[in-house]
This record gives structure tokens, C-alpha cells and sequence, in this order.
């Protein structure tokens, strides 16, 4: 009589299980490491703004910040909101050019949290671009290359509109003879970095289908070759690293075919733009320390630089380098600088981030279901 075979049926649930667990290791141990990383930077940012405020004087900076009324604080708080409506709006126009489904309220969602995740992320947008691009294109159902072509395109606008505001204050203040030493420093400053970006980004353009191949291969040869050890994790072929920066290089050109459009999307990074510099602008006059628009458009641009630092969203540096501008540039005494840089901080960057939060945890939630019904 011929032998039943063993039943697979408890040993087979148990060899389905051990592969699921291995595969998850991976990405949790990454998903750790990234927090971890997180808080660290976070713990840097926080002991770097206390360090900052107790060199400026704490009780200098509360005697300065004591000037402010309640409705100042309001019209502040509400001017901070303007620059993620209008940079919404560009965020808008991108997608719907690039055959996302989306809508005008889901656009300014999506740019709320991707400011949400460019404040929170070491390295400012270079951190946190491709994170808000995943968001896009899980929120939008469209590739991952496309959400990101979309965050990208917005942030460049943005980019040339500041440097073009930038300009333009300096024009007025040549043309007024109020040109001095410290405001040829901080030009300079911001005139080698904007420079050396610009060439940068236009070679990188010109040349973009050799970028993409090269960097593209060498990255997906690195990304194998780290993958293939780890139980469980696929890593994407080189070839298909390439296929999907071409997809990405794809949809900028399909953005910026549009004249019409991308003039719009200037129009409104440079209309955003305005409305933080005189976020700053309003800052300084409520604590009684005027200073002109002009030199407030030279501030702004250079200031953008500390969001490179490796703090989330250049806390602690974007202060420290605003005080040292508004002083140098602007003739601020250091204790009222340092008040109206906290003061501008709050308004434009820390409420709007907290309220970008919230809005990504609903986006994540709400587009986790409509992911699973798509699968």
C-alpha cells in the first residue's frame, strides 16, 4: 500500500511566512536608520537655536518680540499661508499638464506637505524632493518619475523667481546710490552661489540624455550591487534606473513646451515670493525697525542658502544667517534682528510646516486606501 504523502499544509504556511518576514527586515531597518537620522539632526537644530538665542541674549530678543500685538501676529500668520496657495496654484498647472487627475485644493495639499517634508528632511529640498514626489505620484496614481518631474519643475520656478527679485533690489538700490559695503557682500554672496547653479543646471540640461545614462547606470550598478546580498530585496536593474530618469527628463520637457504655462508658474513663484519678503518686511516694521523692501528682496535670496544645512529645513542657521543679514544689510540692531528673524520663521516657515504635517498624514491615509482599491 503506497504511502500518503505528508500533508504540506502547516509546513507550507510556515516556509510562506519566513520569506515575508525576511523581506521586511530590510526596509524596516532603513525606515529606523532614517528616523534615527532624523532625530539626530533634529536634537543638532534644536541645541544650535538655543545656543543662538543665548549668545544673542534670550531676554533682549523676548524685551523685542514683547512689541508685538495680537493683531500683528494674525496678519502675519495669515500672510505666511499666501506663498503655498500661490505656489499650489504652479503645482497645479504642472500636473494637469503632465495628465495628473488632480484638483486645485488637492494640488495646494500636495505643496503643503511637500513643504511639510522639505522643513522636516536634513538638506532642506535636495532631502526632501524625491520623498514629496513619492507623495505625488501615490496621491495622483501617476509614476513616481512624473510626481517627482512635477516637484522639481515648481521648486526651479520658485528658484528663479527669488533670484530674479533679488535682482531687481539691487537694481533700485543702485539706482538710489544705497549701495554699501556689507549689501556687496551678501550680493556676492548670492550672485557666485545663483551662478554657479545656474551653470551647473543649464550644462546638466544641455547635456541631459548623457547625464541620465551615466549617472542613471552608475547608480543602478551601485543600487544592485548593494541589493543583491540583502534576503529578499529586488533592486532595480541599471537598465531600468535609466529608463525611469528618461521618463523623469520626459516630463520636464513636456512642462516646459508650454510657454504660456510656465510663464504662469513664474508669475506665481515670483507673486510667492513677494508675499515672504514682505512677511520679512512686516516683521521688522511691528518690532518698530524698519527697513526697505528693496534690501529685504536682497536678504531674502541669500538667506535661502542656510536651507542646505543639513537641520531640518535650516533651523538654527536660516536664523543665525537672517540675523547676520538683517544687521549687516538692513542696520538692525542684533537683538531686534534676531526677534524679527524668530518672528518671520514662525509666520512663513514653522506654522505653515506644522499645518503641512497634518496635511500629510491625512494624504497618507486617505491615499493608502485608494491604493489598495487600485491594486
Amino acid at each position: 500500500m503506497a504511502r500518503r504523502p505528508p500533508s504540506p499544509t502547516r509546513r507550507g504556511v510556515s516556509e510562506l511566512r519566513r520569506p515575508r518576514v525576511r523581506r521586511a527586515l530590510p526596509a524596516v531597518t532603513d525606515r529606523g536608520r532614517h528616523r534615527w537620522r532624523t532625530v539626530g539632526w533634529t536634537v543638532v537644530a534644536v541645541g544650535g537655536l538655543v545656543l543662538y538665542l543665548r549668545t544673542v541674549g534670550v531676554d533682549a530678543v523676548a524685551a523685542a518680540l514683547g512689541r508685538l500685538t495680537p493683531t500683528d501676529a494674525a496678519v502675519l500668520v495669515g500672510l505666511g499661508w499666501v506663498p503655498i496657495l500661490l505656489w499650489g496654484g504652479s503645482l497645479h498647472l504642472v500636473l494637469r499638464r503632465l495628465d495628473a487627475p488632480t484638483t486645485l485644493s488637492a494640488s495646494i495639499g500636495l505643496f503643503a506637505a511637500s513643504s511639510f517634508l522639505n522643513n522636516v528632511t536634513p538638506f532642506g529640498q535636495a532631502g526632501g524632493d524625491p520623498v514629496s514626489g513619492a507623495l505625488v505620484a501615490r496621491v495622483e496614481g501617476v509614476p513616481f518619475e512624473r510626481g517627482f518631474a512635477a516637484i522639481v519643475s515648481v521648486g526651479a520656478a520658485n528658484a528663479v523667481a527669488v533670484v530674479a527679485l533679488g535682482v531687481v533690489g539691487v537694481g533700485v538700490l543702485v539706482g538710489t546710490a544705497a549701495v554699501d559695503d556689507a549689501l556687496l557682500v551678501a550680493v556676492g554672496a548670492g550672485t557666485v552661489a545663483a551662478a554657479v547653479l545656474g551653470v551647473v543646471a543649464v550644462v546638466a540640461w544641455w547635456r541631459r540624455e548623457r547625464v541620465v545614462d551615466r549617472i542613471g547606470g552608475a547608480l543602478g550598478g551601485v543600487l544592485y550591487r548593494v541589493g543583491r546580498p540583502i534576503p529578499g530585496v529586488e533592486s532595480p536593474a541599471p537598465d531600468a534606473v535609466v529608463a525611469r530618469g528618461r521618463g523623469f527628463v520626459a516630463a520636464l520637457e513636456r512642462v516646459g513646451d508650454s510657454r504660456r504655462r510656465l510663464a504662469i508658474v513664474l508669475a506665481l513663484g515670483v507673486a510667492g515670493h513677494l508675499a515672504v519678503a514682505t512677511t520679512l518686511w512686516l516683521s521688522l516694521a511691528v518690532l518698530n525697525a524698519p527697513v526697505s523692501l528693496a534690501r529685504v528682496l536682497v536678504v531674502v535670496p541669500v538667506a535661502r542658502l542656510a536651507g542646505a544645512s543639513p537641520t531640518p529645513g535650516g533651523t538654527a542657521s536660516a536664523e543665525a544667517l537672517l540675523t547676520g543679514l538683517l544687521v549687516a544689510v538692513g542696520g538692525v540692531e542684533t537683538p531686534v534682528a534676531a526677534a524679527a528673524a524668530l518672528l518671520y520663521r514662525a509666520a512663513a516657515f514653522w506654522i505653515p510646516t506644522l499645518g503641512g504635517g497634518v496635511v500629510t498624514a491625512l494624504l497618507v491615509v486617505t491615499s493608502g486606501e485608494t491604493y489598495d482599491s487600485r491594486r
